[in-house]
């Protein structure tokens, strides 16, 4: 791997959350998105986060169908991704 797919990957982690969330409060402009987008079809890595992000937000769908936890939790699973996401880039 080399020191300039290192940092493709980092920027994409920096983002991925915001992109497979689609939220509106933390939007990423068309261009970064396409960037995502692109990123994930070509790093396998990456794309393993990302799925790793679906599984986790089907698997907080089916434990809270009535709505989100409260926003605590969701700080908590998110910095535990992120740590996650960090780990496999290094």
């Amino acid at each position: 791997m080399t020191i300039l797919s290192l940092a493709r990957c980092h920027w994409t982690a920096r983002r991925l959350q915001r992109y497979l969330d689609a939220d509106p409060a933390a939007p990423l402009s068309a261009a970064d998105a396409l960037r995502v987008k692109s990123h994930l079809r070509d790093c396998d890595r990456c794309r393993a986060a990302g799925s790793e992000y679906r599984s986790l937000a089907k698997l907080l769908h089916r434990l809270y169908p009535l709505g989100i936890p409260d926003p605590g939790s969701v700080e908590r699973i998110r910095a535990k991704a992120a740590d996650a996401i960090r780990d496999t880039t290094r």
